[in-house]
């Protein structure tokens, strides 16, 4: 065989390489592209079952059997296929703030306010406010990380009456919320990394620093205020976790810290200023 056959014989043989390669991708492309267009099919033929109509800008359709998130027409919903139940996210830009699609902040806690359509009276329904046949109910969602670090639920959820309640002092106990608060926590980082919902996020402070207790005893609560319930007692030296400090309504600093516990996992809250140093204790 002659070089310029050997030649020529290269030539189309990497042509046909080619034409091989861009043929598998586009036939990739065209079976993603056809899966997800079903995938908003059929999240708005769920959707709409619950009377909700529009367009589907982005959901998780598919990737739980027990239910997905979706964004319609700028509106966030969850639709709890297990317990044929349908909610909106009453406060989308709290919800999502300072989550982004890498959960570059580890977040802890939502405070998600869940309305639930044509809900029924249950163990909850003290919880929150009613709108006619809605159910407004907030819940405080602590979460952890398993060692994948996928979020799971912690095992407490609170609520308390209002829409935006004071206190969260109230434990959840009906089961079908209980599996919204699973379902929201299970969903909600593929829902941003889909593009689901943009969160804010604000700078970090004092990324993640650490810091140590100064009195003998001291609660961490649920919020920033002597008036909230306590999840707990620090004793003096213990090391936290600084993840946040605000100035309150008294005028005292609280931080909001998070530390291990060996029977709960991570727990997070807010404790005085008064009695926290910033840094390591030598």
């Amino acid at each position: 065989m002659t070089q310029k056959n050997k030649t020529d014989r290269f030539h189309r043989l990497s042509a046909w390489a080619i034409t091989i390669c861009m043929t598998a991708v586009f036939a990739v492309f065209t079976l993603s592209s056809t899966a997800g267009a079903a995938h908003a099919q059929n999240a708005e033929a769920a959707l709409q079952r619950f009377g909700v109509r529009g367009n589907v800008a982005c959901s998780t359709y598919g990737n739980n059997p027990n239910g997905f998130m979706a964004n319609v027409n700028g509106k966030v919903y969850i639709l709890d296929l297990k317990n044929n139940r349908i909610a909106s996210i009453e406060n989308p830009d709290a919800v999502f703030k300072d989550l982004d699609k890498e959960n570059s902040k580890k977040k802890g806690l939502f405070i998600t306010q869940f309305l639930i359509h044509n809900d029924s009276y249950d163990k909850d329904h003290q919880f929150g406010e009613w709108r006619g046949s809605h159910h407004l109910i907030p819940m405080y969602i602590l979460v952890d990380y398993d060692t994948n670090g996928n979020m799971i639920p912690a095992d407490r959820l609170f609520s308390g009456e209002g829409a935006a309640p004071g206190h969260y002092h109230g434990n959840i106990t009906e089961q079908k919320n209980i599996d919204l608060a699973v379902l929201f926590v299970k969903e909600v980082l593929p829902f941003v990394q889909k593009g689901g919902f943009v969160g804010k996020m604000t700078p970090e402070w004092p990324a993640n620093a650490p810091g140590y207790i100064t009195a003998n005893e001291v609660n961490i609560r649920i919020g920033p205020g002597e008036t909230y319930e306590s999840l707990g007692v620090f004793f003096k030296d213990d090391y936290v976790t600084l993840l946040n400090k605000i100035t309150a309504a008294d005028g005292d600093s609280w931080y909001e810290v998070k530390y291990y516990n060996k029977q709960y996992g991570w727990i997070q809250g807010w404790v005085n200023g008064n009695y926290i140093r910033e840094g390591k204790r030598f």
